[in-house]
């Protein structure tokens, strides 16, 4: 029989929906039962958010007074105030029980990402193994450490991800994109701007998964083409107006001063390999030199506190930064492009599966030590000790799976999207819908790798790297599955 050139959308029944939800409620459940364990977790980053939560609880000084000359990243200015203020909302609910709520919150904003993810998953026909698979692959990997922080990573994940499954679910169902749902997308990243400033930028992404959505729309491929810019309506009002409050309280417009170390961090890593970068006459170059020596984040710090001591303040700052970093991106070029390759390692490779690496560096934020040793280490005593073994099999098995994954992720819609042109037998939606996801997935790692990527800014993206991996693996399998019948 020949397949049909569309998803067969009755494959996802009522079992498997119902499989779905009982995976996301267990994922919920043994992150409590980890909450319960270890508590709530707190970074280096936590303590600029909770500092902005006070001085919101202590007065209102802080609307018309950012400090600008108090330190070279004051608080307010340093950081967007969507986190803190839910951080201040938490505190005055319960004092002594804060950041559990916030924990909680996050589980709960998680595990509706979660089915959000698992309605793209039904749309696209998978098999409830591959399913239930990919939401626990999800669920219990970054998900896990990241939800268990006191972190703005877990709020604007969730976002990203509710936004990019729920548009493919309705691009493979082949619904226009609509006004009301536009502007509802555009509130949702909105929340997630408030939360993580640089969602503004990489907002500009989901123009990529949108046109494929007015492409494969069955009618008003107009109106799914103007919804686009309903979508950005909210960003652009709450961009606008947080710039405006800024220009009242400092004379400068601007969101915030976060790029006078992201952007220096980039110059620092390219100066590292390239001394030329910092060989200039200007304040900063001059202040480079003087305090780089092991190119280390602290001498990030140590350039910025100078120069604010010669009279620069954060919104001057960030201008600098970014205007260094744009003029030797056009006098070295090789030197940028070097230094944005470079940040892109190949242990990304094993982000797509890493149940037992989450737990391992959860018990690390949290607890202060490592539940257990890691790959490497426990490869070196995994024959003195059983359970060392048992672990070591276990992550180079989470490792091999996680890399097939990768590897399907990376090469497979690019395989199917040039058979697609060629006029093969092949799911247009299916193959579009998935091609845009990718595209989405390396525009945010390049976007990072540009200026500084950690592997938790990836966190937005990685669940679609799961999910197409394994959905392109089943397809193999399929396919394999009917050669041999015919065979």
């Amino acid at each position: 029989m020949k397949r049909s050139a569309f998803p067969d959308f009755r494959a996802s029944t009522f079992d498997d929906r119902k499989l779905y939800l009982s995976v996301i409620f267990m994922i919920l459940l043994f992150k409590i039962a980890v909450l319960l364990i270890w508590g709530p977790g707190v970074a280096p980053d936590t303590g600029g958010y909770t500092r902005f939560a006070e001085l919101i609880l202590e007065s209102s000084d802080w609307l018309t007074d950012a400090g600008l000359e108090d330190s070279a990243m004051p608080t307010t200015v340093f950081r967007i105030a969507g986190y803190p203020m839910f951080i201040a909302l938490t505190q005055l609910i319960s004092s002594e029980n804060w950041q559990w709520i916030v924990v909680l919150s996050q589980f709960l904003l998680s595990a509706v990402s979660l089915y959000s993810l698992s309605r793209l998953i039904s749309a696209l026909g998978m098999k409830p193994f591959w399913g239930a698979f990919c939401l626990l692959a999800t669920g219990l990997s970054f998900s896990l450490l990241l939800d268990s922080m006191i972190l703005t990573d877990s709020f604007a994940t969730s976002l990203f991800v509710i936004v990019l499954s729920e548009n493919a679910a309705a691009t493979l169902r082949g619904r226009p994109f609509g006004f009301v749902q536009a502007l509802l997308f555009g509130m949702l990243i909105t929340l997630g701007f408030l939360v993580r400033e640089g969602v503004a930028i990489l907002s500009i992404l989901f123009v990529i998964p949108f046109l494929v959505r007015a492409f494969v729309a069955e009618k008003q491929r107009w109106k799914s083409c103007a919804a686009i810019a309903v979508f950005f309506i909210p960003l652009i009002v709450a961009t606008q107006l947080y710039k405006t409050w800024n220009e009242d309280r400092t004379g400068y417009s601007f969101i915030t001063s976060g790029s006078q170390t992201i952007y220096m961090v980039g110059l620092v890593d390219a100066a590292e390999k390239d001394q030329r970068i910092f060989s200039g006459n200007e304040p900063v170059d001059i202040t480079a030199r003087e305090k780089l020596s092991n190119y280390s984040f602290s001498e990030v710090l140590a350039v910025q506190w100078s120069l604010f001591e010669q009279g620069c303040v954060a919104p001057e700052l960030a201008n600098i930064s970014k205007q260094k970093y744009f003029e030797s991106w056009v006098n070295y070029p090789g030197s940028m492009l070097r230094m944005t390759i470079g940040h892109i390692r190949e242990n990304y490779a094993t982000l797509t599966f890493r149940p037992f690496g989450a737990i391992r560096e959860t018990g690390f934020w949290i607890h202060g030590e490592k539940p257990w040793p890691d790959y490497r280490e426990l490869r070196e005593s995994m024959f003195d000790d059983a359970a060392a073994f048992a672990l070591f099999s276990g992550e180079m098995v989470e490792r091999v799976i996680a890399i097939i994954i990768t590897v399907a992720f990376v090469i497979l819609p690019i395989v199917w999207l040039v058979r697609l042109y060629l006029g093969k037998n092949v799911c247009k939606r299916e193959v579009l819908v998935c091609a845009a996801l990718w595209a989405v997935y390396f525009g945010v790692l390049f976007a990072h790798a540009l200026v500084h990527l950690e592997t938790r800014y990836l966190a937005p993206v990685v669940p679609f790297s799961t999910l197409i991996g394994c959905f392109y693996l089943q397809r193999i399998f399929d396919r394999k599955k009917v050669l041999d019948a015919s065979s």
